[in-house]
């Protein structure tokens, strides 16, 4: 039987949950640049903020927690 169901990012290993985590982040940031500064401010924070723990190989940094982003 041939699986079709895609892996689930859990059972990934980690180094490619993160790099697929980054691209999530970086797509998320398309248009980004329309926001209020305020607005903007807390995303790009948010957003380095995960890019930090990516780099840094923090375990609890498996998915992106910034409001707005589709999953």
């Amino acid at each position: 039987a041939a699986v079709t169901e895609p892996t689930p990012r859990s059972a990934a290993p980690a180094d490619v949950r993160r790099l697929e985590l980054v691209g999530e982040l970086m797509a998320s940031l398309d248009g980004v640049e329309e926001l209020p500064l305020d607005q903007l401010a807390n995303r790009l924070g948010e957003a380095q903020g995960v890019l930090a723990g990516v780099l840094n190989n923090d375990p609890s940094v498996t998915q992106l927690g910034i409001p707005g982003v589709a999953r």
